[in-house]
């Protein structure tokens, strides 16, 4: 197990390393893109959301987590929030439960930063308990900041 959590840091940090190369690869197609483009993205991701096949549920969450960090001035996935909300608290993965949280992070919204929490502290996860710790904490601390 300890093997495998090194491994997995240790992509985790060669990833970041190169996360400002994917995100301007990945940005060229979406300049062109209008508002009703913008639009429809978003209601596809939300209605993803609740897709029955595991593949499709992560995929979705993973780009919602893209698309509220590199493009939250031009996508609002507001409407996508109470799945979220929905997916953090029932979710029977742990997996996808760490995503939406992490999308829950990523739009920042302070409404639902609140909600989190006064909701951890009943987690009975104590991985999810510990990272939606840190995900408030790193809000706060953004928050806190000029």
């Amino acid at each position: 197990m300890k093997r495998l959590a090194a491994y997995l840091f240790i992509f985790a940090v060669a990833l970041a390393g190169t996360a400002p190369a994917f995100a301007q690869d990945a940005d060229t197609p979406y300049a062109t893109m209008d508002a009703a483009q913008w639009k429809q993205l978003s209601q596809q991701l939300t209605l993803s959301l609740d897709s029955p096949i595991a593949q499709i549920k992560q995929e979705t969450l993973q780009h919602v987590n893209f698309f509220a960090a590199f493009h939250s001035d031009k996508i609002d996935l507001t409407e996508a929030v109470t799945k979220l909300i929905e997916i953090y608290e029932d979710d029977a993965e742990e997996g996808f439960r760490i995503l939406a949280l992490t999308s829950l992070h990523a739009l920042g919204n302070r409404s639902v930063m609140l909600y989190l929490s006064d909701v951890v502290q009943t987690e009975q996860s104590p991985r999810v308990r510990r990272l939606t710790l840190a995900a408030l904490a790193d809000y706060n601390a953004r928050r806190a900041s000029p």
